[in-house]
Formats: C-alpha cells, sequence, structure tokens
C-alpha cells in the first residue's frame, strides 16, 4: 500500500502543480503591455521576436499605434481566445486604449483574438481583422509554422495600419503535381497504334484459316 500512496502524492503534485503552469490566467501576466511580444506560450523564435519587435517599434513611431501580441500556451476551462483577449485589453488599457492593438493567440487550440482601439477601427474593418487572424496567422500556425505566421502577420498588419492597401493573406503555396491528361500528339500516337493493332489482328484472323484449309488439303 505504500506505493499506491506514492502515486496518489505525485499525482496531486501533478495536478495541482503542473497544470497551472501550462494554463494562463489574464491575472498572471505581468500589469502593464509587453513592448511589443510577449511569447508566454513559447513558440516563437528569439530571431522572430527581436525582428517582430523591430517592426512593431517603426510603426508606433510613424503612425502612433502600437501593437502588442500575446502568445499562450492554453487557457482556462471556459475561457477563449476571445473572452481572455476582451479581459487583457481592458486590464492593460483601463482609459480604452484608443491608440492599442492586441493580438491573442492560444497556441493549444489554434486560436486568437484581435482587440483594437477607437483611433484603430477607422483603418482596420471587422472584415480585415477577421482574416488577418483566421488567414494569415492561423491557417499556417494549425500547420505549426508559427514564425512565419507571425511575422506574415505583423507585415499585413503594419501595411493596413499605415493607411495603405491591405495586401490581403499570403498566396498558399501550391505543390505542382504532373498531369493525368495525354497530350494531343501522344493521343493520336495511342490511337495510330490501336488502328494498326486491330488491323493486323483482322488479316490474321482472315489468312490463317486459309493457310490452314488449303494445308490440310494439299496433304
Amino acid at each position: 500500500m505504500r506505493w499506491l500512496w506514492g502515486l496518489g502524492l505525485t499525482l496531486v503534485l501533478f495536478l495541482g502543480q503542473g497544470l497551472p503552469a501550462w494554463a494562463t490566467a489574464v491575472s498572471e501576466l505581468p500589469a502593464t503591455a509587453p513592448q511589443w511580444v510577449l511569447d508566454q506560450g513559447e513558440v516563437f523564435s528569439p530571431s522572430t521576436v527581436n525582428e517582430v519587435n523591430r517592426r512593431l517599434t517603426q510603426l508606433a513611431q510613424a503612425t502612433g499605434l502600437q501593437v502588442h501580441v500575446v502568445s499562450l500556451r492554453r487557457l482556462d476551462y471556459g475561457e477563449t481566445a476571445t473572452s481572455f483577449g476582451e479581459k487583457l485589453f481592458q486590464r492593460w488599457f483601463p482609459d480604452g486604449g484608443a491608440n492599442q492593438v492586441l493580438l491573442t493567440l492560444v497556441a493549444r487550440t489554434a486560436t486568437a483574438d484581435l482587440q483594437a482601439g477607437a483611433a484603430v477601427l477607422p483603418l482596420l474593418s471587422s472584415e480585415t481583422a477577421l482574416s488577418i487572424t483566421q488567414d494569415t496567422l492561423l491557417k499556417p500556425v494549425r500547420n505549426n509554422i508559427y514564425n512565419q505566421a507571425l511575422l506574415d502577420t505583423v507585415e499585413r498588419l503594419s501595411l493596413v495600419l499605415s493607411g495603405q492597401p491591405d495586401p490581403g493573406p499570403p498566396p498558399e503555396e501550391m505543390e505542382p503535381t504532373a498531369g493525368n491528361f495525354a497530350t494531343v500528339a501522344a493521343t493520336r500516337q495511342q490511337k495510330d497504334w490501336s488502328t494498326a493493332v486491330v488491323i493486323i489482328l483482322l488479316i490474321l484472323a482472315t489468312v490463317i484459316p486459309m493457310v490452314t484449309y488449303y494445308w490440310y488439303v494439299l496433304r
């Protein structure tokens, strides 16, 4: 029974200490917004974070708009990316955050949310915001392509917030596949061979019986 007690204690320690380390609540994040990426989910490489920080610094200097990115491993039960994003936006920007944008990514469920202040809304329509999160960010994330997804998302978002035309999501790369249809020349050649084979078979079907008959008669 002693080993059962040890097993039970191990499970208690795992459930009591292990799970909270994975699930993230709003209260567990810093009290102020990061500048600019908080990779709580540890899904981005340091080089990607540095590059994104550089781009977002340039965006803030050029437009006055500030974009913050938060990645999380998983959320508490019942929490969604949208509900978490709303709570976190209110916590970090209690004055309304007119010039602020908050992009939240939950890696475990491959979901995301984008919150924006009043000064951002004229530049960022709801349709564009949805496309940025769903098409530019989450499509590659579902294939575990996190770094390029973030770079493309920040690039597209920076262009839109700078007043430039929306480039849309990156084109999906299509691998070339071999065609299943024969060319005209190949089809014609195959048809000629088929015709020749049919003619030969007809000739043989006519000649062989005649040769056989005369062979028997001459004997």
